[in-house]
């Protein structure tokens, strides 16, 4: 029975539906085949005393996959497996690049730099199989035809779009933070604590991005790096230019011995300046940004409001005398 509907449907079918169906079975068909041989490979290229100290705790392995639900037992790890072999062929830089993004992210658990590249290649594939669906089954409008596929090249930005979003935020978040700390750190180094305890302090004392990144450059130097090096990764993670202007007068204080209460007196008085010129800023450019939603929105509820009787009385008005 469903044979011979399979049949009927394609005979109801054009040739250009049968064309693009052929298309999309192909591309399918050959990606499963790419993505098949890459895992097999990866599998047969393991090997070694890791691998066979491994069998003697499978059955460990086993029962947590047992208990862990069917997500992470068979999704996430085919997922992670696809990912990797994305990363084992993509160039250099583009991964130290998407790397460095991650970082300005914050590090999300949930994206790797092997899922990241891989969802910026599914996406276009995935945008196109739809494209093909579509063409076949519904028989889209011109516009649509052209939304759809300009939005294949598109998808390819999504996941960049969605890090910068994060990157802007987790900065902006910074932003606003730093003065506040810089303050508490002035006080703590003026009531007589050396500069590493006055940090603890203040990434104890407050929350979000800029306290996770004290306390990882804190964990570095408590591992044996010098400050100074602590300083600028810190600046790396975060790319702030008020907390790398910040970084630069520290590393100068410790590089030429000069006081660091002072350094840090300065650094807290120039932040809170640069963070009143900024609302200053942001004050100006208000009005500016009104003008649209007063035009689209306010205006014409006015103008109906003003215009409505007078318009409604004219046309009564001409009706009367026609």
């Amino acid at each position: 029975m469903n044979t011979e509907v399979f049949i009927k449907l394609v005979e109801f079918m054009d040739l250009g539906q049968r064309f693009y169906l052929s298309l999309g079975a192909a591309f399918l068909s050959v990606l499963f085949l790419v993505l098949f041989v890459g895992l097999s490979m990866r599998g047969k290229s393991r090997g070694g005393p890791v691998d066979r100290l491994g069998r003697y705790f499978s059955h460990v392995e086993d029962q947590r996959q047992v208990v862990s639900p069917f997500m992470e037992r068979a999704i996430l790890p085919f997922w992670r497996q696809v990912a990797s072999l994305v990363i084992r062929i993509s160039p250099r830089g583009i991964i130290e690049a998407a790397k460095q993004r991650l970082i300005l992210a914050g590090s999300p658990e949930e994206v790797g730099v092997d899922v990241y590249l891989f969802t910026k290649i599914l996406f276009p594939f995935g945008m196109l199989f739809l494209t093909i669906l579509l063409y076949l089954f519904l028989s889209p409008t011109p516009l649509l035809r052209v939304i759809l596929i300009g939005s294949i090249p598109l998808s390819y930005f999504l996941p960049d779009f969605y890090l910068k979003r994060r990157i802007e935020k987790r900065q902006t978040e910074i932003k606003k933070t730093l003065p506040d700390a810089l303050d508490m750190l002035v006080i703590s180094v003026e009531a007589g604590m050396g500069f590493d305890q006055a940090l603890h302090k203040v990434a104890g004392n407050i929350k979000g991005a800029l306290a996770e990144e004290l306390n990882k450059m804190l964990q570095e130097m408590g591992a044996g790096l010098a400050r100074r090096d602590a300083l600028r990764n810190l600046a790396r993670r975060t790319d702030v230019a008020d907390l790398n202007a910040f970084v630069a007068a520290m590393i100068h204080a410790d590089i030429f011995g000069l006081s660091i209460g002072r350094v840090l007196r300065v650094q807290a008085s120039d932040m809170r300046s640069r963070r009143r010129q900024h609302a200053e800023e942001m004050g100006a450019k208000t009005p500016v940004k009104l003008v649209l939603p007063l035009i689209l929105c306010i205006f014409p509820a006015l103008l109906t409001v003003i215009l409505g009787p007078a318009v409604i009385r004219i046309y009564y008005t001409l009706i009367q005398r026609l």
